[in-house]
């Protein structure tokens, strides 16, 4: 179930990143030539779609998405279909949450010199919520992330609550105050466990500086977009020691400390 869940999800990503690129990306640039050859067969050939047209039906994915996670549910855990629905469309609703999340804060960091482009893909994915949040905080800079990320945070949250209100009723057992208070400790959880992931990032990222691959891979690129903007302050302030770089090992150290305040934090007041 946990395999089909992220294939479902890795397949998502993939669609909404073919929305941030235009058509010469996906044929020219060397993740777009990726993201093209996972999605033509499907959008261009057998459904034949345009670019565009393909771009206006991502909400319809996104209910593809939620839908085949449901039958998975269906079949396994034996509830009905509409709870089976509540369960999938819960799930994808959080993890769009954290997508856009890290979609506002890794684009924030377009157009800096020392960053990969593919930062740009991001910025374009979280540009809505940016200028959306900016119709509310005229911030002009880069800490417009702080509102954006708080809206975004709360619009998914505000979902999610409505649909375990809604889960409870075809339950029979309605009570409000605990699906808003398990909603919102569930949200900030799964953002923490984004600490988690970007811990796995600064140690693959530290692995690959040891190794010397391939600037030009899309992978490495990616992974550097994620980490360097964090890792960068962090080596000009921490001298080597013995030709060591400890600045890593000091980062994961204070993202663990982070999440374990947040974590004691979110039990005290929820």
């Amino acid at each position: 179930m946990g395999l089909l869940q992220t294939a479902i999800k890795f397949y998502l990503i993939v669609l909404l990143f073919r929305t941030a690129m235009t058509r010469q990306e996906l044929y020219f640039n060397p993740l777009g030539k990726i993201v093209g050859k996972m999605t033509d067969p499907v959008l261009e050939k057998a459904f034949k779609l345009t670019k565009k047209s393909a771009d206006n039906m991502l909400p319809l994915f996104v209910m593809m998405a939620i839908f085949i996670e449901a039958i998975v549910f269906f079949m396994i855990s034996g509830d009905n279909i509409v709870l089976s629905l509540l369960k999938a469309s819960y799930d994808i609703v959080g993890f769009l949450m954290l997508f856009y999340i890290v979609s506002v804060i890794i684009g924030s960091f377009a157009g800096n010199a020392q960053m990969s482009h593919y930062a740009m893909f991001f910025h374009r994915l979280a540009s809505f919520w940016v200028k959306f949040a900016r119709t509310f905080f005229p911030i002009k800079s880069n800490l417009v992330i702080i509102p954006a990320v708080i809206i975004i945070f709360a619009f998914f949250t505000l979902l999610n609550i409505g649909l375990t209100i809604s889960f409870q009723f075809f339950s029979g057992n309605v009570d409000i105050l605990n699906a808003v208070t398990s909603t919102v400790r569930s949200n900030i959880f799964d953002i923490t466990g984004l600490l988690d992931a970007f811990v796995w990032l600064i140690i693959i990222r530290s692995l690959l500086s040891w190794v010397s691959p391939d600037p030009r891979n899309p992978v490495v690129q990616l992974i550097v977009s994620i980490t360097d903007p964090i890792m960068e302050p962090f080596r000009k302030v921490i001298p080597t020691i013995g030709g060591i770089d400890i600045s890593p090992m000091l980062l994961i150290f204070v993202v663990y400390f982070m999440k374990t305040m947040i974590v004691q934090l979110v039990g005290m007041i929820i």
